[in-house]
């Protein structure tokens, strides 16, 4: 059998040149096994069937503008009618007004169909995702390059968070709450914080007569969202929450101009403040999917 390497490597260039042009994707049919499959990054997610595949590369590199697309340390290893190769890449590209460098490696899987080989499986592995431009606070270096410290300089930004409750048929109710551990809004808090043992615990402030709070005094089991699209970071916070009676700790979170929201103040009976020490926490960072093992 002749050495497959220089059509493999032309069927890979062929197909990363219709992603930078951004159209054409039809035209790869040929190149793919009709029950090809292509992995998304962290394996949660795949594309199964030529047609699918396919679609998959037109609906993601047509919103894109490649500025660069550089490949590099091609590697191919043939086994029968089997073939794997993987190859660095190196790109910069725009989406939505926002510029992304990536970089990591692409694997395929390649099967002699006949005298032709064919793409039969596809995935990345992607190195560290950056995105320049945009209103959200950047990430240093150091924070990219720990996942627990990413978590917690997410939920230290963004100025919002869902909560999710369980009524009594199980069923989830989300809403949006301000996120008290934002340094930036709440600076008075985050002494209060800072000193839990739980790295993740977080205070909120609700009132007591909402049927959210009902809801939890029945059922504390909840779960917090947060998330930065720019970013594409996302934290989920799961445990019991516990109902604040202390009115010293009331005390402590009471900002100022709250009474718009509790009309009698720090210690009327709408003021309600719970807390969550969470014992799941998880997420996804730039497409990879993660578990801080112990929760917080």
């Amino acid at each position: 059998m002749s050495d497959p390497g220089s059509e493999i490597r032309s069927i890979v260039g062929r197909i990363n040149r219709t992603c930078t042009q951004r159209t054409g994707f039809d035209a790869l049919a040929s190149l793919f096994h009709q029950d090809a499959v292509m992995v998304q990054p962290d394996f949660t997610a795949r594309a199964m069937g030529r047609d699918a595949c396919l679609k998959n590369y037109a609906d993601a590199c047509s919103q894109m503008k490649f500025e660069k697309f550089d490949t590099a340390d091609q590697q191919i290893d043939a086994f029968g009618g089997t073939a794997v190769m993987s190859q660095r890449y190196n790109c910069v590209w725009e989406f939505k007004g926002k510029t992304f460098t990536d970089d990591g490696r692409e694997i395929f899987v390649f099967v002699q169909d006949g005298t032709d080989w064919k793409v039969a499986w596809r995935t990345l592995i992607p190195g560290t995702r950056q995105v320049e431009a945009g209103p959200a606070q950047r990430l240093q270096t150091s924070e990219r390059q720990d996942v627990r410290e990413t978590s917690l300089h997410l939920i230290a930004t963004v100025p919002v968070c869902g909560f999710t409750t369980l009524d009594a048929d199980g069923y989830p109710h989300t809403t949006t709450m301000y996120n008290l551990r934002c340094a930036a809004e709440y600076p008075s808090l985050v002494d209060l914080h800072a000193a839990e043992d739980n790295d993740f615990c977080i205070y909120l402030a609700t009132a007591n007569q909402s049927a959210k709070m009902a809801r939890l005094k029945a059922n504390p089991k909840v779960s917090l969202y947060f998330s930065d699209a720019d970013q594409f970071i996302s934290l989920m916070l799961g445990g019991d929450i516990e109902v604040i009676e202390d009115q010293t700790v009331k005390d402590r979170v009471w900002q100022e101009g709250w009474t718009m929201y509790f009309p009698s103040g720090r210690q009327g009976p709408e003021y309600g403040v719970i807390k969550l020490a969470p014992s799941v926490v998880k997420g996804r960072c730039r497409n990879r999917s993660f578990v801080i093992q112990g929760g917080g």
